[in-house]
């Protein structure tokens, strides 16, 4: 008799079931499918909500702003907030039920009975239809903001602008001096936009580039002579400003924005000064706009750049301590909002009086120009700064002067951009502004 083979023995009905997959794969899919679309059904309810907090947020964003515009008191606020932020959600179509409102006004330091900042909060709900299945209907979300106006106090405003040789580059078809006069009075036009009076606003221009044309300041606060040992320039001569400073520290320079009377002003005379530049002087504060907008369309380019001394004259320029010297005071420190907007298009590369006075000493023009950032912020003064085209270690640096400042760093890399740049700053610094 023939005998089989063990392997070509067929297999019984126990093995042949575990060998058919189908059957375990169908379970396992029956299983699986309802969590899978629940899971896909809830993503959908979650993104669907998500997107009506978003709506909600910038509908009562819109509406705190209002109400911070208004000139209602706190009373007023409380009572037409809610009101006004169901017109604002309905305005958007919002897939959502408001549950919940509560608005408040605090008064302003005038005690007229009105409110200067508003806050809002709110709870909304989004129907769910995939998550219901697991008893889940809605999904609530909380949102709240907060607007302030700004204070009584006067802005004084110092534009520290870069005018070296580079500006001259070509930015969307025009040179950047052009780009930037442009956007200069974007800002002007955006700040009395935002202001009830343009007396409210001074500003001040400080042209650099070499160095700060300081013009035919008065010589009683210049040196006995020039860093080369030449006599102080004629009266009606131009001046360009070293640097003054007491000694180093740790981690840069000893300066203050004591009074030239006390500590007398090094400087350079034409014949020191390589292309004489800027040409452009600097324009102490102005409540006309008529002067420092003329003086912005004066600006030429030519030079290096020294932003550090542009930025401590621009201190200089808000200090009440330079009274004596200006012919419009500064307010005391506390007593205005005071703003330095600094734009520079290239790396810090040259100094006057402090290491090697080499065009490519830009570690200790930078170390200059922080401890100059410093004393400004020690005295209140918000900084705004604009880097134009510009490589990251300028721009780290720039970052790092405007740091707990209360200002911002913008960049831009267009014509385009560097309006909204100053346009958004003129926002930030005279407009109601969000605070949450």
């Amino acid at each position: 008799m023939l005998k089989r083979h063990p392997s070509s023995v067929s297999p019984g009905p126990f093995k042949k079931f575990m060998r058919d997959r189908s059957g375990t794969i169908a379970l396992m899919t029956g299983f699986l499918l309802p969590v899978i679309v629940l899971a896909a059904g809830g993503a959908t309810d979650i993104t669907r909500a998500m997107s009506a907090k978003a709506q909600a947020q910038r509908a009562l964003d819109s509406t705190v702003l209002s109400l911070a515009r208004s000139g209602l008191t706190a009373e007023e606020i409380e009572e037409r907030g809610p009101e006004m932020l169901r017109g604002n959600l309905l305005g958007r179509n919002l897939k959502a039920e408001l549950i919940t409102t509560d608005f408040n006004g605090d008064e302003d330091s005038n005690n007229d009975g009105k409110a200067d900042s508003v806050s809002g909060t709110a709870l909304v709900s989004t129907q769910a239809y995939f998550l219901s299945i697991i008893g889940e209907d809605t999904i609530e979300a909380a949102i709240s903001g907060s607007a302030t106006k700004p204070s009584g106090l006067p802005f004084e405003i110092s534009m520290v602008l870069d005018v070296s040789s580079s500006m001259n580059d070509n930015l969307n078809g025009q040179p950047r001096i052009e780009r930037l006069k442009q956007s200069s009075i974007a800002l002007f036009d955006t700040l009395e936009e935002q202001l009830s009076r343009r007396a409210d606003i001074s500003v001040a221009l400080v042209p650099y580039s070499t160095s700060v044309n300081i013009g035919d300041i008065d010589n009683v606060i210049l040196e006995g002579t020039s860093l080369a040992g030449r006599a102080s320039p004629p009266p009606g001569d131009d001046v360009w400003a070293a640097e003054r400073f007491r000694g180093t520290t740790a981690t840069g320079f000893d300066i203050n924005d004591e009074n030239p009377n006390t500590r007398q002003i090094p400087f350079v005379t034409t014949a020191e000064i390589a292309h004489q530049t800027p040409v452009s002087r600097i324009q102490p504060l102005s409540d006309s706009r008529a002067v420092y907008q003329a003086s912005v369309n004066d600006l030429t380019a030519d030079g290096w750049t020294s932003a550090h001394m542009g930025m401590i004259w621009g201190v200089y320029s808000l200090s009440p301590n330079w009274n004596s010297v200006w012919p419009t005071n500064a307010k005391p420190y506390g007593a205005a909002n005071k703003t330095i907007v600094i734009l520079t298009d290239g790396a810090f590369n040259t100094t006057h009086a402090i290491g090697s006075r080499s065009t490519n000493d830009g570690e200790t023009s930078n170390s200059y120009f922080q401890s100059a950032c410093d004393l400004a912020k020690d005295r209140g003064i918000v900084i705004y700064a604009v880097a134009l085209s510009l490589d990251t270690e300028s721009e780290d640096r720039l970052a790092t002067c405007v740091d707990n400042s209360g200002g911002e760093l913008f960049t831009a890399n267009s014509a385009n951009s560097l309006r909204d740049s100053f346009v958004e700053i003129a926002r930030k610094i005279g407009g109601l502004r969000l605070t949450e």
